[in-house]
């Protein structure tokens, strides 16, 4: 066998995988069940799973949610403030869990597990910041606006959902004492 022959059966054999791959594709844009019996059609799922290519392109819906972003002000003893998030850094699927955990916040509806959730994340950036007396959370919304707003004119824009302030037990304390408040 030759090399024009040679490369003519790797051409094919690449434009059948890639044509492969664009099925799986429509498969799941359309959003395409295709059922767990067979071989053929458990390898078509699973290789839809792996690659991502069943994820049937939900981004483009209308219906598509807000971003909901934490940040956080560390306010230092000689008034420096800092910013701060939760997310490390160390890996993009550690920040994605993080982001999860974050987008939690706007699922629970009662007030009291709200601030529970955000007081523990306020914790963990005060165990960051040993020095720290207070860090203030604040959780906000990128939201999109629809096709038809966006045709009147309306941008995409940062909206304030959430804000507290916690502060050590310790400066609690020190600061009701200050004024006059014993515990």
């Amino acid at each position: 066998m030759n090399g024009t022959a040679m490369s003519r059966r790797r051409a094919a054999l690449l434009l059948a995988a890639a044509a492969a791959h664009v099925v799986v594709i429509c498969l799941g844009a359309l959003h395409v069940h295709i059922g767990d019996e067979g071989w053929a059609r458990r390898a078509v799922k699973y290789y839809g799973l792996l690659s991502g290519a069943d994820s049937g392109y939900s981004f483009f819906a209308p219906g598509v949610g807000s971003t909901l972003s934490a940040s956080f002000q560390v306010n230092g003893p000689d008034g420096n403030i800092a910013a701060d998030v939760l997310e490390t850094g160390v890996s993009r699927e550690a920040d994605i869990r993080v982001r999860n955990i974050i987008g939690m916040f706007r699922l629970e509806e009662d007030p009291r597990v709200r601030r529970s959730l955000v007081a523990s994340w306020a914790g963990k950036v005060l165990a960051r910041h040993p020095d720290a007396d207070s860090v203030v959370v604040q959780l906000d919304t990128f939201e999109l606006p629809s096709m038809a707003e966006y045709r009147e004119g309306k941008t995409a824009g940062w909206k304030l959902d959430y804000r507290a302030k916690f502060m050590r037990r310790a400066e609690l304390l020190r600061a009701q004492q200050s004024n006059g408040v014993v515990p």
